[in-house]
């Protein structure tokens, strides 16, 4: 299964921006997009393992609730 990346904005939409077959090239092409990104760029660069583009993008895009916090775990 190929490696995404992805842009994702704060609106939570996504832009694809390449797939790769290894996780070490798609792990070092992110590296090198997010170290390229200016403090105005309002996006993440995200890597997702899926089967295909739309499985990642639905990954991404899932709404995910914030875990509860137990008094004991602050």
């Amino acid at each position: 299964m190929p490696y995404f990346v992805f842009n994702k904005f704060p609106n939570r939409s996504v832009e694809l921006i390449e797939h790769f077959d290894s996780f070490k090239d798609a792990k070092r092409f992110a590296r090198d997009k997010r170290a390229d990104q200016a403090d105005q760029d309002n996006y993440e660069v995200k890597v997702v393992f899926a089967n295909n583009s739309n499985e990642a993008e639905a990954t991404l895009t899932a709404y995910r609730e914030r875990p509860v916090i137990m008094e004991h775990e602050k």
